[in-house]
């Protein structure tokens, strides 16, 4: 077997791995997020095709017509993780207008099934000849369609954990970490597969090159977290950011400042902090305003997220915990807890951030001062 023929051997294993994949995610190992892993799993299994296309060319079997099979769905590949992102992200919206997304791929079809195909059968009816910019456009729209759904992807992972941080005081389970990692999987893809054109060196060795970021891929998909079966109480989160305009109209100085105070009185006084799972819809709902005007005022009166203005009092709730001779029988997990974390990580995080200092730096710092 020559190298050439055992490199491309790698393009069966991603295929494959790939395979697998997608079957899992499509079927629901994770029993949550179900639409968002179908078109996850959707977008793997398009990607087995191509390398499995890979494959076959590779060592010359196949056929010409199996083939071109396996490259027709190319074109809704990453129409499938742009629709697998947007449920993740945003999971109770209505998808409106998603097919439009297809349009170019159900271009593709027709085109492969009355340009293409013919051919393959020895079929050939004296079809019109087609302008060049068409051919260019088969040869090189999938480069510029991966670019753009991978930038689209991203800004929408962004924006929402930007949002979840105007409505939940605790982010591990929601801020979607491993779906960053994903994506930089797939990029890390997309860049292999656009340095193989020119690169001869990378051409070479992007079989190896593609199994070692699908690997990659699989790990930070099958690390997914089931994030929403205990988000289910914010189906209103796209309007936690409304628009400033329409609330100034609706809220003077003068009641944003009686707000901030009756805010500060509630949540400080009742130490409604202290409670874990406190959202800015519970938060909202005890101090008897809407979610809307209480984020406004945190964002304009305060001039804190929620998430800050919530994790900065269980932090100053901390320092007097880990200073108190009451909780000193209590490890780091324990005084987060009781401070209102429902992680050791925010807890650390939060805490290294307003003070430079880790909790066990600030006690040694403070005992140095007694």
């Amino acid at each position: 077997m020559s190298e050439i023929n055992t490199l491309a051997a790698f393009y069966a294993f991603s295929g494959g791995a790939l395979w697998l994949l997608g079957s899992l995610v499509f079927v629901g190992f994770d029993k949550a997020n179900i639409q968002a892993n179908r078109w996850l799993g959707a977008f793997y299994c398009i990607m087995a095709c191509s390398f499995t296309q890979l494959f076959l060319e590779g060592f010359g079997i196949g056929g010409s017509f199996l083939i071109h099979l396996l490259e027709l769905p190319r074109w809704a590949m990453l129409p499938c993780l742009y629709m697998a992102v947007t449920h993740y992200t945003s999971p109770f919206l209505p998808k409106k207008d998603w097919l439009i997304h297809f349009v170019p791929f159900l271009l593709f079809l027709v085109f492969s099934l009355v340009y293409l195909m013919p051919i393959l059968f020895n079929a050939q009816n004296h079809l019109p000849a087609l302008p060049p910019w068409i051919g260019f456009i088969v040869r090189y729209f999938f480069f510029g369609q991966m670019v753009y759904y991978w930038v689209v992807c991203f800004s929408l992972l962004r924006r929402h954990q930007k949002n979840v941080k105007m409505v939940a005081s605790f982010t591990e389970k929601i801020d979607l970490e491993w779906l960053k990692y994903l994506l930089i999987s797939v990029l890390i893809l997309i860049l292999i597969r656009i340095l193989s054109l020119s690169n001869i060196h990378v051409t070479h060795y992007s079989p190896i090159l593609y199994f070692l970021g699908i690997i990659l891929l699989a790990y930070s998909t099958l690390t997914q977290k089931s994030i929403y079966a205990v988000e289910t109480y914010q189906p209103e989160e796209k309007d936690e950011t409304a628009p400033k305009k329409v609330l100034n109209e609706r809220l003077t100085l003068e009641q944003v400042e009686e707000l901030k105070l009756t805010i500060m009185q509630k949540t400080v006084g009742e130490k409604l902090y202290l409670d874990p799972s406190l959202t800015l819809s519970v938060l909202s709902a005890k101090i008897g305003i809407s979610t809307h005007e209480l984020s406004y005022v945190l964002n304009n009166g305060v001039g804190k997220s929620f998430y800050q203005f919530i994790n900065e009092l269980r932090t100053e709730e901390a320092k007097t915990l880990l200073l108190s001779e009451d909780t000193r029988h209590l490890d780091m997990l324990g005084v987060a807890i009781r401070a209102g974390f429902n992680s050791k990580t925010t807890f650390y995080t939060t805490f290294k951030k307003a003070t430079n200092l880790t909790p066990k730096e600030y006690i040694k710092a403070n005992s140095a001062a007694s």
